[in-house]
């Protein structure tokens, strides 16, 4: 008992510790590139922020705004677009924006959008981020131009459906909406979420 007791109390402190410890790696990297190298610095800065939304999302146990989880994926795409040197295009139709939804609802489709979308076109292409009012719910539309897929297909394809499985599922459980995906093969993917209206923020 006493050594399962050591041990949670070190990963509890393991736990403590290495966000500490990243925060203040990334922080000394930034002065490093400061009037050095300024796309590497804003690049830091902007991984820091998506690594401290990861973690927040990790600490909420409940729905949280839409607007913060806008804001993490704003990140995410910051840093992808970087590293697809401005393949990934990204235009918003934000319509209600007062409703809340699970941490890490957002970011993960606009993640599949990015690598089995649109990065597997040579050229690249758009992601689409739209909200709507449809009378007794918030829809949350991701879509994008990409390859698309067969949703009937075998999922052994290597694709994240488990992480939209899981998504859907918190959706359901936290706030009592669902999530439907419709796609091709070359007709791209658009994913849907809807929000119960009694899930809004005040």
């Amino acid at each position: 008992q006493k050594r399962r007791q050591l041990e949670t109390d070190t990963a509890v402190m393991m736990s403590q510790l290495q966000p500490h410890f990243l925060f203040n790696a990334l922080m000394a990297i930034q002065d490093l590139c400061h009037g050095r190298a300024p796309e590497a610095e804003a690049a830091v800065v902007e991984f820091a922020e998506f690594l401290r939304g990861n973690l927040d999302s990790l600490r909420h146990r409940e729905p949280i705004p839409f607007e913060r989880e806008l804001q993490h994926t704003k990140n995410y795409l910051a840093l992808e677009n970087r590293r697809f040197s401005g393949r990934i295009r990204v235009e918003y139709e934000l319509g209600p924006t007062g409703f809340l939804l699970p941490p890490l609802t957002l970011q993960p489709i606009v993640e599949n959008a990015v690598r089995y979308g649109v990065t597997q076109r040579e050229t690249g292409g758009v992601i689409r981020i739209a909200t709507a009012d449809l009378g007794e719910v918030c829809a949350l539309i991701v879509r994008d131009d990409g390859v698309g897929f067969d949703p009937a297909a075998p999922k052994h394809d290597g694709r994240a459906h488990v992480g939209l499985s899981a998504v859907r599922a918190r959706v359901a459980e936290q706030c009592g909406g669902t999530l439907a995906v419709e796609s091709a093969p070359g007709a791209g993917t658009t994913v849907t979420i809807t929000i119960p209206k009694r899930s809004e923020a005040l």
